[in-house]
């Protein structure tokens, strides 16, 4: 049995509530699964395994209770005592795992003190030597104490190699959110987007039963169109930045149709991942390179991916903050990158002017080239290779005006209905319209 005694503050009840305060539940998630695949690059490493295969992190979500378990080699008396229970970090406390994803000792802590009020953790490391112990945490109990103190009971593993994290009693926002199918499916979603480049290297997670399917991030390559693609390592800190961006859909035909515009526009913008973990999804604001000195986001440049890499053995150089759903953009190590990442947006969004000149050439140009995982694309050169995209010529340019009106949507309705097509955009209905009147009353 081992027991300690952790640094006080005034009330723990002020302390859950402090870490907890700003942290979805999907986060919290987040934070048991970046323990979970840590541990598995860690293990990985030991058995000079050449990826992540054969080990798995389960997830259970209901009503009344939750669970995670893995069998990613679990945690060592000394990691839990110094690092996993601890409040505060100890000077002596273990470093950082080269790599890691981990990085914030607070993440088991704040995840559970989230998620319920009962929780039983068992952990065995199955390694020579080798050490378990469970923990049985009553959240009420321990916050009525006035010792900052968690017990640890030694266990026979029987065989049990990993980690298991089981809370009842949910908090009641909690278990609304476990019992709803669609946070479920959300969260299931977001998982494989977020945790892509860990399930391609064989991790397996799943969720209530159902493995996550891995988020394919990928660019259009062919001969007529390549992505951009720089890497170099940053001369102050060491750390490794790639960048690779160009098509990955289909840009709008019509800049002005609602239905085009909305149409799966999460998927677009800007990607920042950290050790491979991915931090920002499809960033178009200012926490990239969106406005400011250069162009805002605009609807009219859906289709464009960018993916920006940051990869180092000092997980505290890259540029994420502690719930690693956000960057911290002020590092200088993320300022300098984004240069290359304006170099590697510029061209897109000239291309999506230029192709309305010939919009049938340029979508039968970018059919032809296929979605390439960026995971297989090549890094060929130390200069930066840029975006290539299809040049069409101008047309000759004729002076045009806006015609705009507002009429009732009701009789909108009945005018596309009446045009055969009911789906029509409105500025799709003033088009032929207009160009109804000319045809009918001006004789062109």
């Amino acid at each position: 049995m081992a027991q300690w005694m952790a640094k006080a503050d005034p009330t723990k009840d002020f302390f859950i509530d402090m870490i907890t305060r700003d942290i979805g539940l999907d986060e919290c998630i987040f934070d048991l699964l970046d323990n979970s695949i840590d541990g598995a690059s860690r293990h990985s490493k030991q058995d000079k395994r050449e990826n992540l295969a054969g080990y798995f992190a389960d997830i259970l979500l209901g009503e009344t209770d939750f669970e995670i378990k893995d069998n990613c080699g679990g945690m060592s008396l000394i990691d839990a005592k110094d690092y996993a229970f601890h409040f505060g970090r100890r000077s002596d406390a273990p470093k950082d795992a080269e790599n890691s994803i981990g990085l914030y000792g607070i993440g088991m802590k704040r995840a559970i003190f989230k998620i319920g009020k009962k929780i039983k953790i068992r952990s065995a490391t199955g390694a020579a030597p080798e050490e378990a112990f469970e923990a049985d945490i009553d959240v009420a109990a321990w916050a009525a104490k006035k010792e900052w103190e968690f017990q640890l009971d030694q266990i026979d593993p029987k065989g049990f190699v990993g980690t298991e994290i089981s809370v009842k009693e949910l908090r009641k926002a909690t278990s609304s959110e476990f019992s709803d199918q669609i946070f479920v499916n959300k969260l299931r979603k977001d998982v494989g987007k977020y945790y892509s480049f860990f399930l391609q290297q064989g991790f397996e997670i799943k969720i209530n039963g159902i493995p996550v399917k891995q988020h394919i991030y990928g660019v259009r390559d062919g001969q007529d169109i390549s992505p951009y693609v720089h890497e170099y390592t940053d001369a102050e800190t060491g750390v490794n930045v790639r960048i690779i961006s160009g098509v990955a859909g289909t840009p709008p035909e019509d800049a002005g149709d609602p239905a085009a515009l909305s149409k799966d526009t999460e998927s677009w913008g800007w990607y920042v991942v950290c050790n491979d973990r991915v931090v920002l999804a499809g960033d178009k604001s200012e926490r990239t390179i969106w406005g400011d000195d250069f162009p805002g986001w605009h609807p009219q440049y859906n289709g464009f991916v960018g993916l920006i890499f940051f990869t180092s053995d000092k997980p505290g150089e890259l540029p994420w903050t502690t719930t690693k759903r956000q960057i911290d953009e002020t590092l200088p190590v993320f300022r300098r990158a984004t240069s290359f990442m304006r170099d590697a947006t510029r061209k897109y969004l000239d291309y999506t002017n230029t192709r309305k000149v010939n919009l049938e050439k340029a979508k039968a140009v970018e059919s032809s080239a296929a979605i390439k995982p960026i995971t297989d694309i090549k890094v060929i050169s130390v200069a930066p290779a840029p975006m290539k995209l299809p040049v069409f010529e101008s047309a000759p340019k004729i002076r045009m005006g806006t015609v705009s009106y507002q009429q009732p949507l009701a009789l909108l309705s009945k005018v596309a209905q009446s045009l055969g097509n009911s789906q029509m955009s409105y500025k799709q209905i003033g088009q032929k319209t207009f160009e109804y009147y000319v045809e009918n009353e001006v004789g062109e």
